[in-house]
Order: C-alpha cells, then structure tokens, then sequence
C-alpha cells in the first residue's frame, strides 16, 4: 500500500477497527456453577461484531467524525459511576464498570469506597435481578484479583444480604462460614431460608440459635422451618417448646399460628385441635392474617370444606388475601364433585370447578393451582382425550396472563411425554421453550426449580428417544441446556437414558454425538459398567447407511473410559474386530456394488486398531485379542498384516504362563492355518504347523481339521487324506469323523470338475471309499456348507 494511501485517516479507521475484530475480549470468570443467562444464553451465541467501515467514512474522512459514537474513557467512565451510585442504576453502573475493568490498573479510577458502596446498593436492589446478582458477583470476585483491595467484612456483609434478597440462602451459608460467626447476621439468613432444602436449614437453625437471641418472630419463623421438613423429629419441637414456655412466648398469636402449622404438618392433629379451640374463629375480631391462614391449612389439612368455606369467607369479607391453597382446595372438591356424578368430565367442568373457588375466595388462582388441578384431574380420569382437556387448561391459564410456573410445566410436560399419541413431543418441547425464555438465573438456581428440571429433562429425553425418527437436534440442544445448568442424572439413569438414545439414532456418528454430549454433561456419573455397557451398545449398531461402528470414535469412547480411571477390557476390541471379521465375509458373498471399497475401509479400521494396540497403553494386549486382530486381517484379505500379529504370538509364547499356553493358544493356530489356506502360503503353513506340534500346542480335533482344510486349498489333497488316514488314524492323536471326510471329498470334487490333478483326486477318493466306506455314498454327492467362496476365483 502506497505511504499516502497509508496515511489516509479512512485506511487508519479500517486497520483499527479490522485489528479490534480479532482482539480476544477479556473472560470473566465467576464462582457460580451457572452462567448468567444474559451473558451466555442457553441456546443462542451472539457473536462480537465490529463494524469495519461505513459509506461516510469511506467517501469523507471528515463527516465520519459526525457518524461515529466516541468510546467512554476511564475518566467518563469513572464519573458516570459515581452518577450511577447516585441514582442507584444497576445498567448505569455495569455500563461504566464494563468501560473501567478493562484498563491495566482499574483501581485508579475506582477506591475501595466506591465499590463497597456498589456492592451495598446491588445486594438491595430487587429490580432487574439477574442482571444486579451478576454485577455483584462479579464486583466481588474482582476487588482482590483485579483491583488489589482486601475483602474485609463489610463486602462480605453485602454478599449475604444480596444472596438473601435474591434467596440464595445456600451461596449467603457458604460466605457466612468463612466469615467470623459474631458479624454475621443469622437473623437475615433465617428468615430468608423457609423454602430452602431441608439440611440447609438446620445449620441455620444451628447457627441463629448459637449466635443470636430469638424474638418472638424468629421463633416463628424457625418453627415454619420446622414443618417445611416433616422428617425432623419430635424432639427438636419439644425443646423449641421447652424454650419458649420458659420465655413465655406460647401465649403470642404468631407463635401459636406457626405452632399450629408445625403439627399439621407432623400429624399431630389433636394438639392442632387444641390451639383451633382456643381461637374465637367465629368472630373476626383479634384474628390476626397467620391465624388465618394457619385455620386455613388445618381445615384443609382434615378435609373439613364447610369450614374451610366459611373461613374462606370471613377472610375476603375483611379484606384479607386468601391463600392459594383453599382456591386448590375448594377447586379440587368442585371437580371432585363432578367427576363422582358425571359419566364425563371435559374442559369446560375444570374451568367451572376453578372460576368457582375463585368466585369464593375472591382472588385469581396462580399458576401452582392449575398445575395441581391438571395433575389430579390426569390422576382422576383415564380416557383418550385426557392429555387434550389438560393442554388446553395449559393454554387456557397462559391466555389468562399466569406467569410460566415450573410446577405446571412440569405437570404437562411430564403427561404430554408419557402420552401414547404421536406428536406430542412437540408440545412438550414448546412448553418446555415457553418457560425457559422468560425463566431467569436466580430462577433457574431455585432447589425446587431444579429438581423440577431434572425430572423434566429426564422425561423429554425418553420421549425423544421413543419417537421415530428421533429429533437428534432437540436432543443435544437439551443435553447443550443440563449442561449449562449443571443439572446431571443418577450413574444408573443416565447409562440406560444414553443406551436408549444411542440405540434411536439413526447412524453411527449421531449415536456418538449422543454419548459425547452425555459424557461432557457429567463424565464422572459413568462407571466402569456403565461404560463397559456403552462400548457394547455402539459395538451392537448397524444401519443400512451405517454397517459398523467406525473404529476411530470406538476408540475415542474407550480412552474416555481409561480417563473416568478405568482400564478397558481386551475383550471388548476383540468383539469389535470379530464383528469387522464377519461383515467381510456377509459382504464378499452378497457380492454387492462397492464391496470392495468397503472391505478396504474395514481394513483401514483394523489398522488403526492395531496401531492403538501398539503405541496406545490405554490396552493391554493379550493372546485372544492379538488372535482375533489376526483374524480379521485374515477376513478382510490383508494376509501380510496377518502373518505379522502370528510372528508377535509365536515370540509371545515364552512370556505366557505355562499352564495357559494350550488354551489361550488354541484359536491362534486355527487363524494361522486358514489365513495360509486362503492365501496359498503352503510354506507358512507347514513352518506355523510344525511349531504349533513343537510346543503342543496342537491337541484338539479342530486343530487337525483346520491343517487338512489348509492342505486342501493348497492343492495338496493327497498329503491331506494321508494326514486323516495315516497319522489321525494311529491313535496317537484325535481320530477323523464324518466332519474331516466330508472336507477332502468336497475338496476332491472341487478339483475334479475343474480338472486339476484328476489323477491324484481318484486316488484319494478311491482311499475314502476303500477306508470310511459307511460314509461315502453320503458325502461324495452332498455339498459342504463350510467351503465357503470368499473369493471369486475360488
């Protein structure tokens, strides 16, 4: 390029602009197991785009100043920060941080002062929440890494307040044991851990009761914990309630209220009875909301809907919010009702049953209520069109504006995917999409949430594998989804979810695709079984378009077994080799076009497996399984490659223990023999048969049969009958049968017809006549199924 064209401000603009384009953003790393979904989204990937040039910049240097958006620099940045502290914006402050984290030293422009006042008004910000948790992780995580500042307990502080605002009691636990148990407030934990897993809350429980002085409403509040897990013993409420008589507390209503939902939920409904008929239910005056609600989950608790009605309407008479579970309740008895007294109950009983416990508790059922509502009615009436009357309740509740709740996509998805009809897949697929693109991460990180998930993944991963052809894309796209979630079967679960799978796909490399998608999901889930039983499913696969399993991605799966810590067994490549063995074979007598090409790809495969034998120590070679190796050089018609693996046995023989030797060496002869039968190598087979008898390795029938075969196909018959009529028959070493005459008179015949060595043929089979004469009028006139044509010259 000319100097002038050089120095042309529109050439400067576009090599600035092309060299930012390869410019690797910086990553940000996060302690979090999932990636926040406006950063990563689950199934898109936005690509960084840069726009080199434009008209204006190319035509006029001058205007393209007017055309172009300046970039922020550290100073601005740092101001719109601080304006953005001001106005506590969580987009204004990613904005500036964005601009600033980029440069060598951010801490010039941000004081520690700062950033601790960022953390403090993201961890209270309750709007946009996925986008002020991310910021305020990432702040965190950045202060000792990026910007050199100590993590002192005030920023730590923060972190639990925002955990617990976003109700991530188990992130907030793990910041608060590291922190010094005095300056942690285990009252902010306690209160925000009601729906969390039941373990969490005992060391919370633990901790509050250790280091903090319990009012009245954290009494309460532990006891809501108590009866969210109906396994904790009595023993634990007994001493709750040993401390609060002693403090006097058992007389305040709240307590009482929560008192009484702790013995519903441990079946303990006589004390329940008791707290009831203490309270003057029948007036509303002194009844405070937890009382009623407390009533409201007693009456339902003992199916008492009268009751439960009139408490409903005393409720909504004086203003109070009535709770969802009487709207479920009162609607599950209306269907009830119907079902009991209607031969058939369709869609528009279900909306009648809900539009009439809404009439009554005057509020709108959410969407937990229709999902319990389609749940039983799918329990309660078993017809056709079942499924049908509950994907439209789905569609109707959408139409009604609810929120996508996990528990009523989980309720259609799991009944859509164990509907016998065909296509309904797809519906689950879409209902499945519909909660996923408006879930968000702090969603996606609920206990609850997730194990809903699981559930849901599991079941639409069966349905895809049960559905012919099986959507091969729907299925990595969900794995692609569990994986950015974290989410991972049981050992058991996710090796016969993946044989299923393997075994729908429709060719060898999608079954491949299938398992490399399930072994990146969680690697560590499949044992030495479950791999072993992988290897042997995608050994089994055969396809018109897909004969065999290709023995590179064979390979690949068996060094992600030997990764997982698990030595593969020979047999297994064994089993593969025989399998390439035998299709040679199915393919050379079918005579098909393009066998040829398909042989030479075999033969390609075994040498590849022959090389991992080799050089790879992820296999530990033995005799069977450089045996059937041979073989398979042997089928395929690589004779030399063949000849080579018996030269490794025959120098083998000296390391293998003596007692084993016949054994595992019995085959090997077998292979030897045919391998010099078919490729006429009469010398190699007289050197492998006479050391064969050198080491004694030769002492079964078959041995004798396979060396009179090798002798026939190398034209020498009469040196064939003399071995069956001379040395099989002096007693020293196994006797001929029919099996043995039948292969020199098939042999014989062979040769007659062709016209070779006419002479030498009549007198071998005047021997035959003359020796097994009970078996020569049989065997002369029939054909031997065990002289198969592999070639076609033979």
């Amino acid at each position: 390029m000319p100097f002038k064209a050089r120095c042309n401000p529109a050439s400067l603009l576009q090599r600035k602009n092309a060299q930012l384009a390869f410019k690797n953003t910086r990553q940000v790393y996060s302690r979090s197991t999932l990636t926040p979904r406006y950063l990563l989204p689950i199934r898109r990937n936005h690509s960084r785009q840069v726009r080199c040039s434009s008209t204006s910049s190319l035509l006029s240097p001058f205007t393209a100043l007017f055309s172009r958006n300046r970039l922020e620099t550290p100073e601005t940045a740092a101001g719109s920060f601080v304006d953005a502290l001001t106005s506590r914006s969580v987009e204004g402050l990613k904005k500036s941080y964005d601009t600033i984290i980029k440069q060598p030293q951010p801490s010039q422009y941000l004081s520690e002062e700062m950033l601790l006042k960022a953390v403090e008004i993201l961890a209270g910000s309750t709007s946009e929440t996925p986008k002020a948790l991310y910021l305020l992780r990432r702040i965190y995580n950045d202060l000792n890494s990026c910007f050199g500042y100590a993590i002192q307990v005030k920023h730590q502080q923060a972190m639990i307040c925002g955990y617990c605002t976003y109700g991530l009691v188990k992130e907030a636990l793990l910041v608060a044991v590291a922190m010094d148990p005095r300056s942690v407030d285990w009252r902010l934990i306690l209160h925000a851990s009601a729906n969390v897993d039941a373990s969490i809350c005992n060391v919370v429980v633990k901790c509050f009761r250790r280091m903090a002085t319990a009012a009245p409403e954290d009494y309460a509040m532990i006891l809501q914990v108590l009866f969210s897990d109906p396994d904790r013993s009595h023993i634990s409420l007994e001493t709750l309630l040993e401390e609060m008589g002693e403090q006097g507390m058992l007389s305040n209503r709240t307590i009482q209220a929560a008192l009484l939902r702790a013995y519903i939920s441990l079946g303990l409904f006589e004390k329940a009875q008791q707290i009831i008929d203490g309270w003057n239910l029948s007036t509303t005056e002194n009844i405070e909301p937890p009382m009623w609600e407390a009533a409201v989950f007693y009456y339902i608790a003992i199916n008492d809907v009268p009751k439960l009605q009139t408490i409903v309407a005393n409720m909504s008479g004086i203003g109070y919010e009535v709770p969802q579970d009487a709207i479920l309740a009162l609607a599950l008895d209306n269907i009830n009702r119907s079902i009991n007294s209607r031969s058939k109950v369709l869609y528009p009983e279900m909306i009648t049953a809900i539009e009439l416990a809404e009439h009554m508790c005057k509020s709108i059922a959410s969407g937990r209520v229709w999902a319990k509502m389609i749940e039983g009615y799918l329990l309660r009436v078993k017809n056709r069109d079942s499924v049908e009357v509950a994907l439209q309740l789905y569609e109707e509740s959408q139409g009604r504006g609810l929120p996508r709740d996990i528990e009523l996509a989980s309720t259609l998805i799991i009944a859509l995917c164990s509907s016998r009809k065909q296509g309904r897949l797809e519906d689950a697929l879409r209902i499945y999409d519909d909660f996923m693109g408006v879930a968000s991460e702090v969603d996606l990180m609920q206990a609850t949430v997730r194990s809903h998930l699981a559930i849901i993944y599991e079941k639409l991963l069966i349905a895809c594998a049960r559905t012919h052809p099986p959507p091969m894309a729907s299925v990595i796209r969900l794995l692609n989804d569990m994986r950015a979630l974290s989410l991972d079967f049981t050992s058991i679960n996710l090796t016969s979810l993946l044989i299923l799978l393997m075994r729908a796909s429709p060719d060898h490399t999608a079954a491949y695709n299938v398992y490399s998608h399930f072994y990146a999901l969680n690697s560590t889930a499949i044992g030495r079984l479950g791999f072993s039983a992988i290897l042997t499913t995608f050994l089994s696969l055969s396809w018109k378009n897909s004969l065999y399993p290709p023995s590179d991605l064979f390979i690949s799966m068996m060094k992600d077994m030997n990764r997982a810590g698990y030595t593969p067994d020979s047999y297994i490549l064994s089993a593969l080799l025989k399998q390439y063995g035998l299709l040679a074979i199915r393919i050379r007598r079918q005579k098909t076009l393009g066998c040829e090409e398909t042989i030479a790809s075999l033969a390609h495969s075994i040498s590849k497996i022959h090389t991992l034998i080799k050089l790879d120590p992820i296999i530990s070679p033995d005799v069977p399984l450089l045996t059937a190796l041979m073989d398979a050089y042997n089928k395929v018609g690589c004779f030399s490659e063949a000849f080579g693996v018996w030269d490794e046995l025959v120098q083998r023989r000296a390391r293998e223990p003596p007692e084993n030797v016949q054994q595992v060496y019995s085959a090997s002869v077998n292979v030897i023999l045919d391998a010099c039968g078919w490729s006429y190598s009469l010398h190699k087979a007289r050197k492998a048969w006479g050391w064969a008898r050198k080491w004694a390795l030769v002492w079964e029938k078959k041995h004798w049969d396979a060396w009179i075969e090798c002798l026939c196909r190398c034209g020498e018959l009469e040196e064939a009958c003399r071995v069956a009529c001379v040395e099989m028959g002096s007693g020293k070493v196994p006797r001929p049968d029919k099996d043995t005459i039948r292969l020199l008179c098939k042999f014989g015949r062979r040769d007659s017809e062709r016209g070779r060595k006419v002479q030498e043929v009549e007198r071998v089979m005047g021997e035959i006549r003359k020796k097994w004469p009970e078996w020569w009028e049989e065997l002369s006139t029939e054909k031997d199924p065990r002289v198969r044509k592999r070639y076609s010259g033979v």
